[in-house]
């Protein structure tokens, strides 16, 4: 089964591996495409999941297939924020 890899992508345009991987059935057996947006399934020990605060909110902004030659592997490149009132719809 395919994963995804999480890369980030910082302001000032650098990429770094995030150490994240999922399997695909995380984003509904999909990969997701260039400007989806993905709640981060993670959430800190201790917060409330319900609190659009306490969640992370990425955007792709690319995808890179066979990243590091890993054949069962997408990598997706994300820009990451804070949640906020305006995501409460999805969070």
């Amino acid at each position: 089964m395919p994963h995804l890899r999480i890369l980030f992508r910082e302001p000032d345009g650098s990429i770094y591996d995030g150490q994240v991987e999922f399997p695909l059935d995380t984003f509904a057996g999909q990969v997701p495409a260039i400007g989806d947006t993905i709640v981060d399934p993670g959430v800190l020990q201790g917060l409330d999941r319900h609190e659009p605060q306490n969640r992370r909110v990425w955007t792709v902004v690319g995808r890179v297939f066979n990243p590091r030659d890993r054949e069962d592997t997408v990598a997706l490149i994300v820009e990451a924020r804070d949640g906020n009132m305006g995501d409460q719809a999805f969070l």
